[in-house]
């Protein structure tokens, strides 16, 4: 008796699977069409959007992040004058000096002196910018705070490569040299302002100990701050024979043949496939709601009395 169930079972579930299936081969021209109508809206509306180009340079990172050696800890020097010239000689290493670069690449500082080297002002708000005359349209101003926003939402894209550690600096525009010209430039650029800044810290180091130099008349602190004066002149010499430091050009960036935005293809595939999904849902889903009614009025039929009809009025009194 079992077995005559189970063979039962089966053969209901496979008459309602070949429901479903009789139900998609009616409907599937209509579902292909659908998916075809709707894949071409959306690569129509596509070709409305301008096409951006992505123009990639691949640097490396020229820092020693675990440098070897013996690291002086808790060091202690035998006089003030030791602990004096070890401070202004050793510059230790960040434990986070790669965290620390970054940031100051995507920082207000370092992207809005870019974009005033540049002259990217105009390029990025060239809508309200007037070619011909030279002049923003109705009186704008742009403020810088919000142009270095939109150029590292809309242009700017930097990313860590995982697999080699090397990192790559990605810029967008609607220009595929364009994007090629500020990839590259964006390097040089950012090297030119680390070196700057390391300049600045040096020549201020400097101005201090001729300062110092001139008020101290101990001769064993001016033999110290004489050592420490040349070795500010051999470190600035350093940095200034340092064309790669700290990102050395890996691949510089090449002009892209083909657009990255929008994703015509690809957006119009993905509409295809998800409407052909969405069809076949519709259609079983369909299926199961009209094949639910039906077994709801059935068993209503069979389970609820029947309604008797009233007896008829009597017109005749005794």
């Amino acid at each position: 008796m079992a077995h005559h169930n189970d063979t039962g079972g089966h053969v209901a579930e496979y008459e309602l699977l070949l429901k479903f299936l009789h139900q998609l081969l009616t409907y599937k021209f209509r579902i292909a069409l659908v998916a075809i109508t709707g894949a071409a809206i959306v690569l129509g509306l596509s070709l409305m959007l301008d096409n951006r180009y992505s123009a990639q340079a691949t640097v490396a990172i020229n820092i020693s992040e675990d440098p070897g050696g013996v690291q002086p800890n808790n060091y202690r020097g035998v006089n003030t004058i030791g602990v004096l010239e070890y401070d202004f000689i050793i510059d230790g290493t960040q434990e986070n000096e790669r965290e620390r670069l970054l940031a100051r690449m995507d920082s207000f500082g370092f992207i809005s002196a870019f974009i005033e080297q540049q002259t990217l002002l105009q390029w990025l708000y060239e809508d309200q910018w007037d070619a011909s005359t030279e002049q923003w349209l109705d009186g704008f101003e742009p403020d810088m705070r919000e142009a270095v926003k939109k150029f590292k939402t809309d242009a700017l894209y930097v990313f860590t490569d995982k697999k080699t550690d090397l990192l790559n600096v990605r810029i967008t525009s609607k220009s595929p040299e364009f994007s090629t010209k500020l990839a590259n430039v964006f390097v040089k650029s950012f090297n030119d302002y680390l070196r700057q800044l390391d300049l600045e810290e040096i020549q201020s180091r400097r101005n201090y100990l001729e300062q110092r130099l001139s008020e101290i008349k101990n001769s064993e602190i001016q033999r110290s701050i004489f050592r420490l004066l040349e070795t500010q002149l051999a470190v600035e010499s350093l940095i200034n024979a340092r064309a790669n430091y700290p990102l050395e050009v890996i691949q510089p960036a090449t002009v892209p043949l083909f657009e990255s935005y929008p994703a015509r293809k690809q957006w119009a595939a993905i509409t295809f496939v998800l409407l052909l999904f969405a069809g076949i849902f519709f259609v079983i889903s369909m299926n199961a709601v009209n094949a639910l009614r039906r077994d709801l009025k059935a068993f209503a039929e069979r389970h609820e009395p029947k309604r008797l009809n009233p007896p008829a009025p009597s017109y005749y009194t005794e």
